[in-house]
């Protein structure tokens, strides 16, 4: 049914598994598209009571595909509003399931994979895990609903100096910070989320519904603004040298040298 993903349903607790471990999870552009229609079904369907959504191998997800974006550049193309919002639809559908939505954040969450887990309810990491938004690194503003979810969890400060800096933020201090539910060491993270989705699939799912509503209804209320000229900055940050320069240096194993342009 799904080219990049897995879904499975067991003791009422749906996951969704980014299956591309060979690239680090990163999401090929079918892979928004398929992340949110699991995420409906898994909303529409009466035997799920709690989604969790992570990665296959060492890591939850590594963003955008470098090796895509290298392609993109040398057929003299870019990165389009379109395929942003298709980004910011997938967040958005975490926030808009009815269910409790929960990312099991294994390894390295970046970029848009680190948006995708800040667009969950809740975040279960190991001491090794780390959350990191990138996309400042390889000369990109971002996407995903990135700075608009992590401002709704953290606040202005740690959102820009995660978006400006780059820096990853590792499990325990995502703990700290608020970023992150629930710190399991590495060897147990996978029982403890199943434990803890468990729980919220027991808890009355109607109410869980309502609670979301209400959260997305006023907090959430300007998100379409947002995702509209998130999707044009981030056409223009892939028009520029500097993201050119950030996806060869990437691939070369050198540091990029940035212009400012």
């Amino acid at each position: 049914m799904y080219e990049t993903i897995l879904l499975d349903v067991k003791d009422r607790v749906a996951t969704i598994t980014i299956n591309r471990p060979d690239v680090g999870n990163a999401f090929a552009p079918i892979s928004y598209l398929e992340v949110r229609q699991a995420l409906e079904a898994c909303g529409q369907d009466d035997a799920v009571g709690a989604v969790v959504i992570t990665g296959a191998g060492k890591h939850f997800s590594a963003g955008g595909d470098i090796g895509g974006f290298k392609t993109m550049l040398d057929s003299g193309s870019h990165i389009t509003q379109e395929g942003v919002k298709r980004a910011g639809e997938m967040a958005m559908a975490a926030r808009l399931c009815p269910k409790p939505v929960i990312a099991m954040v294994n390894g390295a969450a970046a970029g848009a994979g680190c948006s995708l887990a800040l667009a969950c309810d809740f975040r279960i990491v190991t001491p090794k895990s780390r959350l990191v938004l990138a996309f400042i690194n390889v000369g990109l503003s971002g996407d995903t609903g990135a700075m608009y979810n992590l401002m709704q969890l953290v606040g202005m400060a740690k959102t820009t100096e995660m978006l400006m800096t780059g820096e990853p933020v590792f499990g325990e201090e995502a703990v700290r910070q608020g970023l992150a539910t629930l710190l399991a060491p590495e060897e147990e993270l996978l029982t403890k989320t199943t434990e803890f989705a468990q729980k919220m699939a027991a808890k009355p799912l109607f109410a869980i519904a309502r609670q979301k509503q209400l959260l997305n209804e006023i907090y959430y209320r300007d998100i379409g603004i947002f995702t509209q000229l998130e999707a044009v900055y981030m056409e223009e940050s892939s028009k520029t040298e500097d993201f050119a320069e950030a996806v060869n240096a990437f691939l070369e194993k050198r540091k990029p040298l940035f212009k400012g342009r």
